[in-house]
């Protein structure tokens, strides 16, 4: 058997951990590769004669058992990723499919191993997150079912010291063997060992296999890429939301519409992240292994916003898998923003990877891997996942909005109660005569009791002949003080029916005291005699006051609510799957 390529995993043979109720100890591992990438497999021991198998591969862990399941002889080796198969009673969505040979092996084991012996891998995943695999030698079939699970989860003891990484750690990254590019003999700087599968000779643009010892030509990405300086160098590290990240690989990818850039990051205890920028916006991305469900996450409902094909066209640093030009994969990402879930389809390689990111400021990227000062280019224009400030706005002003609003509406009607109007002039034998000398019209005196209200004046007039106009000019006198409110009542009507020609009027906070109505008739030619009647109420609400008073309140809030569909609109214009627009096709 080969020895073991170095690597910056923290696990080791010894190394102890608890999960699920029951504790272990790594006592053995396999180093399993294939086209494009390779993983360790370790054997656990949990105690009482159970051996089980923890699978560490780009900073993820499947802890899983084998399982004796007959119906395994029935699945067909020739499935497709986003296939479905029943095994151990339960619906599996096959994730990828993989044909591996065992390159090297350490510690105790449970079965001999022959050197490059070839096995083929169907990955699955269950409705719960659960992680199976159906593992086919030959005529020989074994299942192996358990579930996903993070570094911290497993409560590991007794670990490495990651070379490059811990302080303490014997030796420094790279003391072990020397790199450098078969091509040009320029050194190489391997910053994931044992993790990455591929890197990009920063000298002559050759593609290097990193996933055994040796470093072989694999292909060549376009001299020009040598060029491109991202925004974040290579080998910077940072601490970004809690835990140091190294940049170790940078891509630009395309699809029909324009083009993005993304970050590859790397921690030997998490594993890797995405740092990915459109336009000055990011968003910080993680795998997701085990997701199979469109358009769920963690509970939370997305919508579709993009699919299409998208090309790799240029790659620097190093990669978990055998990075290349042009490399196609099917896109679809799904949104609710801050957050964005995305699945990569890729045909060739037989196998569906989701991601799931949430939008990260620029400055807070900035600050953790530009120390030197160097700023990032300022967000222009929407993103798919950008937060809506506006919408954050309304979800912070909503409760006391909605409070507000249901006590001045309670504080309305419980005035509506108190506010009941009372009678205190009533007054039918009033009339404008056209032959009058004297044509001031003087109503009886009436007493408005209480503090101050409202006082609504009400006239209706019948004009002999049908037709023409009247109105009443004056004022309402107090008749203590002489201190007069003028008041103006027009009437115009083709009728001589009262109903057909009334008018009103509303004095505000009229205090309490003796009053009449003093008016100056001022009439067509043609109306000869106009019968008058006035009432007077006191009492009862402004109904204005109270719409003014709604309106102040909900002013902020709409407008609010306005600016939170518009950014909306925005966002979405950038979408074949707009929900703004009505279309006939069902793009979906």
């Amino acid at each position: 058997m080969a020895e073991l390529p170095p690597d910056l995993s923290p696990l080791q043979i010894g190394t102890k951990g608890y999960y699920a109720g029951r504790s272990f100890t790594l006592i053995g591992r396999l180093r399993l590769h294939w086209g494009d990438g390779s993983w360790s497999e370790w054997c656990a021991d949990f105690g009482g004669g159970t051996i089980g198998w923890i699978a560490e591969a780009m900073g993820f862990y499947m802890v899983s058992f084998q399982q004796t399941v007959p119906e395994a002889a029935q699945v067909n080796v020739n499935v497709r990723a986003g296939d479905r198969v029943v095994l151990a009673g339960q619906s599996w969505l096959v994730s990828d499919v993989k044909e591996a040979r065992c390159i090297a092996a350490e510690g105790e084991l449970p079965f001999a191993v022959a050197p490059d012996a070839v096995r083929t891998g169907i990955d699955l995943t269950g409705p719960d997150g659960g992680f199976g695999t159906l593992e086919v030698t030959g005529d020989q079939r074994t299942f192996y079912a358990g579930h996903y699970a993070q570094f911290e989860e497993l409560n590991f003891t007794e670990l490495r010291k990651v070379p490059g990484w811990d302080q303490q750690a014997e030796i420094t990254r790279h003391q072990s063997r020397a790199e450098n590019c078969p091509s040009c003999g320029a050194p190489v700087q391997i910053r994931a060992e044992g993790l990455s599968m591929s890197a990009v000779c920063g000298s002559c643009a050759t593609i290097l296999d990193t996933s055994k010892p040796g470093l072989a030509e694999i292909g060549r990405v376009m001299k020009t890429t040598l060029q491109i300086k991202p925004v974040l160098p290579i080998g910077a590290r940072g601490v970004l939301k809690g835990d140091t990240w190294e940049v170790i690989g940078f891509m630009r990818r395309k699809d029909k519409w324009c083009s993005w850039d993304e970050f590859l990051l790397f921690n030997p205890w998490l594993g890797f992240r995405f740092l990915v920028t459109f336009r000055g916006h990011w968003s910080f991305v993680r795998l997701l292994p085990g997701h199979h469900t469109a358009d769920r996450w963690e509970g939370e409902h997305f919508a579709l916003f993009a699919r299409e094909e998208v090309t790799t066209m240029n790659v620097l640093g190093e990669f978990y898998w055998r990075v290349r030009s042009g490399e196609k994969v099917q896109l679809t990402d799904y949104i609710a923003p801050p957050r964005v879930l995305s699945a990569e389809f890729s045909k060739e390689l037989n196998e569906v990877a989701w991601s799931g990111g949430e939008y990260i400021d620029h400055e807070e990227v900035r600050r953790a891997f530009l120390t030197d000062g160097t700023r990032l280019p300022f967000p222009n224009g929407r993103y798919l996942n950008e937060p809506n400030p506006h919408l954050e706005r309304w979800r912070g002003m909503r409760g006391t909005f909605f409070l507000a609003l249901a006590a001045y509406i309670l504080i309305q009607l419980l005035c509506l109660s108190f506010g009941t109007r009372v009678k205190v002039l009533d007054e039918a034998g009033l009339a404008y005569q056209n032959t009058a000398t004297d044509k001031t019209i003087v109503t009886q005196p009436f007493t408005v009791s209480g503090g101050s209200a409202p006082l609504h004046v009400h006239s209706e007039a019948g004009m002999i002949p049908s037709g023409g106009y009247l109105a009443l000019k004056g004022s309402l006198v107090n008749a203590a003080t002489q201190q007069t409110t003028p008041i103006m009542l027009p009437m115009t009507n083709y009728a001589a029916h009262f109903e057909e020609h009334q008018s009103d009027v509303t004095l505000p906070a009229v205090p309490a005291g003796k009053y009449y109505l003093r008016f100056e008739p001022d009439a067509a030619n043609s109306v000869t005699r106009a019968p008058i009647r006035l009432t007077v109420q006191r009492g009862g609400l402004f109904w204005s006051n109270f719409w003014l008073g709604l309106a102040a309140i909900c002013l902020w809030p709409l407008w609010v609510l306005m600016r939170s569909w518009s950014f909306e609109k925005e966002r979405w214009m950038e979408s074949e799957f707009n929900p703004y627009t009505v279309s006939s096709d069902d793009d979906e």
